[in-house]
């Protein structure tokens, strides 16, 4: 085999060069660590909505194992080139024949897919019109008199222990948010991470060696490239998850909140039925008062409706 063209390797650049590549395979391996603190289970987002979800655990999962696939060649290839500063293998060996199968350029990349992802979501199209168009914090927004907030505080706390069909409803619908805001947060966290491995391993291929021109050596700035783009792909995979994560769980609130609202609400428009009704109510009045629980169910129902309708659209982000 010819001789590579160019200065030859120097073997204390290649192990100084090896000892930077062990130092980020180090920080990769706690970015993944990072990544298990994520609960899998999605019942933090509540029975309700915790199954439509599930494409959450299995991003999680293929997440984990890209980032595995590039911690491993960040092993091997330390290794290889601790041989290569040996002598004890040739740096063009190591690296194999370069690839000449012609790539796509015009195929986008795994940050400007993850892009679209992000816009789609920030878009909130995914999210049902009658969600979309509701307040936050909707449960109490009405201004009312004194003693109807009280009956309606009231009701609801009621409602939410002494009626099991409500307070089961409420149950499936509210999950539990502290563990969804974790999840965000870790998600956010590898993002980071991820974003400074990616530009710490770009750098660190900068001054790798002198004499770039080598075919040994640009096959070797060619496989390295491949892991920085990995790397770059990994954290808008972490951003995307992390903006998916807490437009679900935000959504799941305030669709709590407003079914929270409804129930006390109706609740307290009972109470007032009761103290103010006179010995006999008349026809009319029971038609009105029927009228207005048959319109509350109708609403709650439409609300968790579109809530399950919005998660749906938003769980096939996941996938994108």
């Amino acid at each position: 085999m010819a001789a590579p063209a160019g200065p030859p390797v120097d073997p204390e650049q290649l192990r100084a060069h090896a000892a930077q590549l062990d130092r980020l395979r180090v920080r990769l391996g706690q970015v993944r660590l990072t990544g298990r603190q994520i609960e899998k289970s999605q019942t933090a987002f509540g029975a309700l909505c915790g199954w439509i979800l599930t494409g959450l655990g299995d991003r999680y999962q293929k997440h984990d194992d890209l980032l595995a696939y590039v911690e491993e060649t960040l092993v091997l290839t330390v290794r290889g080139l601790r041989r290569v500063a040996a002598g004890e293998q040739p740096l063009a060996e190591m690296v194999g024949q370069p690839d000449e199968g012609s790539a796509d350029e015009d195929a986008p990349s795994a940050p400007e897919i993850i892009d679209g992802v992000l816009e789609a979501v920030n878009s909130r199209d995914w999210v049902e019109p009658l969600l979309a168009e509701a307040a936050p914090v909707a449960e109490f927004a009405t201004p009312v008199t004194g003693m109807f907030m009280l009956l309606r505080t009231g009701g609801l706390e009621y409602a939410t222990t002494h009626v099991e069909p409500l307070r089961r409803l409420l149950d499936d619908l509210t999950g539990t948010p502290e563990v969804v805001a974790d999840q965000a947060g870790h998600w956010d966290v590898m993002a980071g991470d991820l974003r400074r491995l990616a530009s710490d391993l770009e750098w660190c291929l900068a001054g790798a060696f002198p004499g770039p021109e080598r075919p040994d050596v640009r096959a070797y700035l060619d496989i390295m490239a491949n892991n920085v783009e990995a790397l770059r792909g990994l954290a808008a995979t972490s951003t995307a998850m992390t903006l998916i994560t807490r437009s679900a769980g935000d959504l799941i609130l305030l669709a709590r909140d407003i079914v929270r609202g409804l129930i006390g609400d109706l609740f307290a428009r009972a109470s007032l039925w009761v103290i103010d009704s006179p010995e006999v109510v008349t026809r009319p009045v029971l038609v009105a008062r029927l009228a207005s629980l048959v319109t509350a169910a109708w609403r709650i129902n439409a609300y968790v409706t579109a809530l399950t309708t919005s998660i749906a659209n938003l769980s096939r982000s996941i996938d994108g």
